[in-house]
């Protein structure tokens, strides 16, 4: 069986409440800021909070400012001063006249030498931040990226079928939603109602097939990394069995919910299990690096050790607990990252002799370094968090 349907007129828009417009972030979205590097601070970036009353009291203009002028006072440099100016004029010329909606979080990059300007609405609170470097300050939004995974969501009745996209804490519903024609029961004896009910039974299988299908060519095209399937227990029954197994595979959980239940109430039912799911992958990944650190196969734990794995390309999982930072060192010459962990800072790189600069953030930029080359970001929450600290304030699963 195949749909006749072209998933190119297939589109998907932000609803629920009063926000409008997010903008859904991949790792795609960010690799050409990730490699984003200058040889001079000349990069802004700023998280600013845009929720309504922050918008309609001035509060977030006033926020904005009050950051710059902390920046300003810290730099010596006239032209350097001069280029930061620029750059803070320019996002306040988008609060004041290009700002239409307000919503969660407003985050913007912009470098007039890097010829960069990117906005970006995202549907979670971030903090407020104003950070001025060689490169885009990221870690909030990859704080973000890790704790929302994309979810296909299934709804299902025996007549008709919606789909949607979870992400973020928001959800997005597909242009279209997929009505089959079911014939109603009537009262009817012997061979004709017999008739009739493998008829209602056909269309009903034939809706369920075809569901299953959409589905698991939308998960493919939108990457889906879970899904979760909605509806009476019966009809989620069905449209599972018709998944190919792929994708049967990334089925995280069955909830029942009603054909005719609003975004709101089937995104609060989603982001109920997404929080659960989370706290056991996080549980599952500090074991993992933890035993593997022990037993010396693949596993890294404390700075020097993560770092250096880092700096060899070798970390295929980085494990975060949220919030934290560390000073140090970045090589100017290879790049490589020094922790502050030493009685007396280094004279030089340790991996290639070259000279060093502070940077006030380590644990950043090795999440940066990490996304580059292909790896990924376990920032950890609540009381998992505190057990890692215990265990060596950073870890990592490495690949050999």
């Amino acid at each position: 069986m195949a749909v006749n349907l072209n998933l190119d007129d297939i589109r998907i828009e932000l609803i629920g409440d009063d926000e409008r417009g997010f903008d859904f972030l991949t790792p795609e979205t960010l690799a050409p800021l990730t490699e984003l590097a200058l040889p001079t601070r000349s990069v802004l970036s700023a998280y600013l909070d845009i929720s309504p009353d922050e918008v309609a009291t001035g509060q977030v203009r006033l926020k904005l400012k009050n950051m710059a002028r902390s920046w300003q006072e810290s730099i010596e440099d006239k032209g350097e001063r001069r280029a930061f100016d620029e750059e803070v004029s320019r996002v306040e010329n988008y609060l004041r006249y290009e700002l239409k909606e307000p919503g969660r979080t407003l985050v913007i990059f912009s470098s007039k030498a890097a010829d960069l300007w990117r906005v970006f609405h995202i549907p979670v609170r971030i903090r407020t931040r104003l950070v001025w470097d060689e490169r885009p300050y990221l870690r909030p939004l990859l704080t973000v990226m890790d704790e929302y995974e994309r979810y296909g969501v299934v709804l299902v009745s025996r007549e008709e079928s919606r789909f949607f996209l979870f992400y973020m804490g928001e959800i997005a519903e597909y242009s279209f939603s997929l009505y089959d024609y079911v014939p109603n029961r009537h009262k009817r004896g012997g061979w004709a109602q017999a008739r009739f009910q493998r008829h209602v039974d056909d269309h009903a299988l034939h809706h369920f097939k075809t569901t299953a299908e959409i589905a698991a060519r939308l998960a493919e095209r939108d990457n889906w990394q879970r899904i979760v399937l909605m509806g009476t227990e019966e009809n989620v029954a069905r449209v599972r069995e018709y998944l190919p197994k792929a994708i049967q595979e990334r089925v995280a959980g069955e909830l029942p919910a009603n054909i005719n239940d609003n975004l709101n109430t089937i995104r609060d039912k989603v982001l109920a299990l997404e929080q659960a799911i989370e706290r056991q992958v996080e549980a599952r990944r500090v074991e993992a690096v933890i035993t593997a650190a022990e037993k010396g196969k693949n596993g890294a734990l404390g700075y020097a050790d993560v770092l250096l794995a880092v700096q060899e390309g070798r970390v295929d999982l980085l494990v975060v607990p949220e919030g934290l930072e560390h000073p140090g060192w970045e090589c100017e010459r290879c790049g490589g990252l020094i922790a502050d962990i030493l009685a007396d800072p280094p004279k030089a790189c340790p991996y290639c002799g070259g000279p060093l600069k502070e940077v006030e953030d380590v644990v950043d930029l090795a999440m940066q370094k990490v996304l580059s080359t292909g790896g990924t970001i376990e920032v950890l929450r609540g009381p998992i968090r505190d057990q890692f600290l215990k265990e060596g304030i950073i870890g990592a699963l490495l690949r050999y």
